[in-house]
């Protein structure tokens, strides 16, 4: 409730002093509280907010789609792509996007530009996935700009920054051994805690042997970019450009190539089960999905699941259907040929 409260009080805030609200997580937005799910929103994404219910706040989300993820009739589009279609803040290819629409979602047309049509759809997302950010203009002080002041709604995940800050690219844990160092690099004094933002949340870490270089100064702040190395397998893509639009066909057809791939399909869950000695390409008792699709395509599929994630996927319903961010391990598994994909995450449709 004190929550809630809090994202009204910015609300009216905001024709003051200036007020925007934002997905703090990549959350699922829903066609109603608890309803169907038809949008999975980006980091930082901009929403219009409207009326509270529970936990839940109804906004508007808008943005452009390429038509050829989409059919239209009249001023109602439908999408038609089977891992979701990306909405862009801009019509480019390149523009960051706003959020992943489900397949078979309708939107709400506004203009054409081009290939593109501007859409919007309004959604319920629980209050505790959204940021509002409040920023005056920065007085002068000292003849210098005053960091912009932020005021939290839902708890933040992600710091918000201020107009001359960024996220520090990639936390670092340790540097690679063979690097040489620049003549802006510096080295750690101690080991350090790698914010977002001045005063913002941690963001990561790097140890007493990590190297940096100062890119930017901010009244007693230091912006950095650090290199470091990490497992590909504990990556997971923030962009959906990142994911692969291919099938369970695709795999089996060039195994080798799709290896480490990672794709975002629609499923049909069947049941959780564990290894045995013939699943070969799984260890032995590794839980596992039993799986089929994905979008129309009738293939079985073993999705491995991580101990994180059994819990949620056994409470799944029997035969519901589930949207995965997976990556590829075996294309086709021997003997049965079957696809293997490492789970990173489900979310229920």
């Amino acid at each position: 409730m004190r929550c809630n409260s809090l994202v009204l009080l910015c609300a009216l805030l905001a024709s003051s002093i200036g007020a925007q609200t934002m997905a703090a997580t990549a959350a699922a937005a829903r066609v109603s509280p608890e309803g169907r799910l038809i949008a999975t929103m980006r980091v930082g994404a901009a929403l219009k907010t409207g009326a509270t219910k529970a936990n839940w706040t109804a906004v508007t989300i808008e943005g452009f789609l390429h038509k050829s993820v989409v059919s239209v009739k009249k001023d109602a589009i439908t999408i038609h792509a089977s891992s979701g279609a990306a909405l862009r803040v801009s019509a480019d290819a390149s523009a960051p996007i706003v959020a992943v629409i489900e397949d078979g979602a309708s939107v709400d047309k506004q203009s054409t530009n081009g290939d593109w049509f501007r859409v919007k759809r309004d959604a319920w997302v629980q209050t505790r996935e959204l940021k509002t950010v409040i920023a005056k203009a920065p007085p002068l002080v000292g003849g210098a700009p005053a960091r912009a002041a932020t005021t939290q709604g839902a708890p933040q995940r992600v710091a918000t920054l201020p107009p001359r800050a960024a996220p520090v690219v990639a936390p670092v844990v340790a540097s690679h051994p063979d690097a040489a160092p620049g003549a802006g690099d510096f080295a750690a004094a101690h080991p350090l805690v790698l914010r977002a933002a001045p005063d913002g949340q941690p963001s990561g870490t790097a140890d007493s042997a990590a190297r940096v270089r100062i890119v930017a100064r901010d009244h007693g702040w230091a912006r950095v970019q650090a290199e470091g190395w990490v497992r590909e397998s504990e990556l997971i893509p923030v962009d959906s450009s990142s994911v692969s639009a291919v099938s369970a066909a695709d795999l089996r057809s060039d195994p080798e190539h799709y290896k480490g791939s990672t794709v975002r399909w629609v499923v049909q869950a069947i049941a959780v089960q564990a290894a045995d000695p013939l699943r070969k390409g799984l260890a032995p008792d590794e839980p596992y999905l039993l799986a089929r699709g994905p979008g129309s395509e009738s293939s079985l599929l073993y999705l491995a699941l991580p101990a994180a994630l059994v819990a949620s996927a056994r409470a799944l319903p029997p035969l519901s259907y589930i949207m995965v961010l997976a990556r590829v391990r075996a294309g086709r598994s021997d003997p049965s040929g079957v696809p293997i994909l490492d789970v990173l995450r489900i979310v229920p449709r």
